[in-house]
C-alpha cells in the first residue's frame, strides 16, 4: 500500500511537470513551506513560477538521484 501511494505521488509529480497546459510550474504558492520566498523553491523556479535556466534539469536530477538513493539505502536494510 505504501508503494502504491508512492507511485501515485510520483506518477501525479510528472504528470504536473509534463504537463503544457500549466503556466505556473512552481506550484501554488501554499504548497512550498516558505511560499514564493521559500529557498528550495527558488533553486528551481523563479518569482513568477517559471523554471530558472537549468531548472527543469535539475529538477529531474534531483528526483532521479533522490530515488537512487532510497533504493540504495532499501538494499542496505
Amino acid at each position: 500500500m505504501v508503494f502504491c501511494s508512492t507511485l501515485g505521488a510520483f506518477a501525479a509529480f510528472f504528470i504536473g511537470i509534463f504537463d503544457s497546459r500549466i503556466v505556473n510550474k512552481a506550484g501554488p504558492d501554499w504548497l512550498w513551506l516558505g511560499g514564493r520566498d521559500d529557498v528550495i523553491r527558488s533553486l528551481y523556479f523563479k518569482p513568477n513560477g517559471a523554471f530558472r535556466r537549468y531548472g527543469f534539469l535539475a529538477l529531474l536530477l534531483t528526483v532521479v538521484a533522490g530515488s537512487a538513493a532510497l533504493l540504495w539505502l532499501g538494499g542496505r536494510l
